[in-house]
């Protein structure tokens, strides 16, 4: 008789389970040096197991950036939804991005910190439909990004509509800046004050997109 299909809960534990093991594997190793191999004895599966799951470490390596793009843009809708008023939307999104960088601390450094394979890479490869989907769903971050400035620039007249994308990748290396030097803790050994200095520098970064009528 044909084995009982398992029930898809357990199947996306499982994943769940490997995808979380292959990210410390990654941050420990590198990516040029994870072998599947090396990932099943970490789970205690067998290699030709962990095949049933997923292709090859590309896959895998993927499955962990869309994984964590996917959680960031979630949290950045919530923070767009949770304001009306554009100016707001846009500090709470601010905000959203440094605590899931500190809190998400491994995630953040594959996603943006490590020399890992890009979409580029796996183009005319039999994985470029995976890492597609990867791409897209990291471009959600910065498309609602630009959305919301787009959204104030047509309240300030300051905000030039156009400049939306340099706006968005501004105010991301700063952020970005933030979050590294706070994550390697050289923030922390030249700021007494880290909190109020993240603080002070969301406020400055927000104030350039603040007018008098928002």
């Amino acid at each position: 008789m044909p084995k009982p299909a398992r029930k898809a809960e357990v199947v996306q534990e499982t994943k769940d389970k490997i995808l979380d093991e292959a990210l410390n594997i990654i941050l420990e190793e590198g990516f040029n040096d994870f072998s599947m191999r090396k990932l099943a004895s970490r789970v205690g599966m067998t290699a030709a197991n962990i095949y049933n799951y997923y292709t090859n470490k590309d896959e895998l390596y993927l499955g962990i950036q869309t994984e964590g793009f996917a959680l960031l843009y979630e949290l950045f809708l919530k923070a767009y939804r949770s304001f009306g008023n554009p100016v707001l939307r846009l500090k709470a999104m601010m905000e959203v991005y440094i605590k899931f960088g500190i809190e998400n601390a491994n995630y953040y450094d594959i996603m943006f910190n490590r020399n890992t394979p890009k979409y580029a890479d796996y183009v005319g490869t039999s994985i470029e439909p995976v890492a597609r989907f990867e791409k897209e769903t990291a471009l959600k971050v910065a498309d609602i990004t630009s959305r919301v400035i787009k959204e104030i620039a047509s309240l300030n007249k300051r905000i030039k509509e156009k400049d939306a994308e340099h706006l968005t990748l501004k105010l991301w290396t700063a952020l970005h800046g933030i979050v590294t030097l706070h994550n390697s803790r050289v923030l922390q050994e030249v700021s007494e004050d880290t909190r109020g200095f993240i603080d002070r520098m969301v406020d400055e970064l927000i104030s350039p997109f603040r007018d008098e009528t928002l």
